[in-house]
């Protein structure tokens, strides 16, 4: 009796029945899609098993650090960073790459990088610098710059971003966006200030 009365709609209603069939491939095309890369994305892991990249602080310096009686920040930082891919099969672009410098959340600097290539388990050196001046805002602030302005050393938070690329064999696909966060605490420009503590950094896309 279904069958009947789905023959007899299908007859009087050809346009219905030509779109449920269409709905109904596309539907079976869309799973199969989806199947195939899950299986295909499992493969590439068990294949490559791709690993974060890692980041460290390796040296800091400022040569100026100072705020003025309306909190205008003047500065002069230098950071010598090192970038690690330590994939063994999987090689990394580093397009749109930026590193900036931040006190008490608050952005003080910005400074562009070139964009680089890390072939497997490389490492790349970076080294961005920021001098100039910018306004604080907060009486909050600028109480944390003068308590650790007395104790001779600064928290500042560098950080850097960048458009990954991934390339596999001869194959470069577009990744993630990469940000590092790195929190130093860097000594005062002073002659008997402490040396800088290598720090690692955190990673994640």
């Amino acid at each position: 009796m279904g069958s009947a009365s789905r023959a007899v709609s299908c007859l009087c209603c050809p346009c219905k029945c030509l779109a449920c069939g269409l709905f109904s491939c596309l539907c079976s095309i869309l799973i199969s899609l989806l199947v195939t890369l899950g299986v295909l994305a499992l493969i590439f892991y068990l294949i490559f098993r791709p690993h974060m990249i890692a980041a460290t602080v390796d040296s800091a310096a400022l040569t100026q650090f100072t705020l003025s009686t309306n909190s205008a920040l003047a500065y002069s930082l230098t950071v010598d960073l090192t970038v690690r891919n330590p994939n063994k099969r999987v090689g990394l672009y580093y397009d749109n790459v930026e590193s900036l410098a931040l006190f008490d959340g608050q952005r003080f600097g910005y400074a562009p990088l070139d964009s680089f290539y890390q072939s497997t388990e490389a490492s790349t050196k970076l080294s961005p610098a920021f001098k100039g001046q910018q306004p604080l805002q907060g009486d909050i602030t600028a109480a944390n710059f003068r308590s650790q302005q007395s104790a001779g050393k600064f928290d500042i938070e560098v950080k850097l971003n960048a458009k990954l690329r991934v390339k596999v064999w001869a194959f470069k696909v577009p990744g993630p966006k990469a940000k590092i966060s790195c929190p130093i605490t860097v000594p005062a420009s002073a002659p008997n200030a402490p040396a800088f503590q290598r720090t690692d950094c955190k990673v994640w896309f």
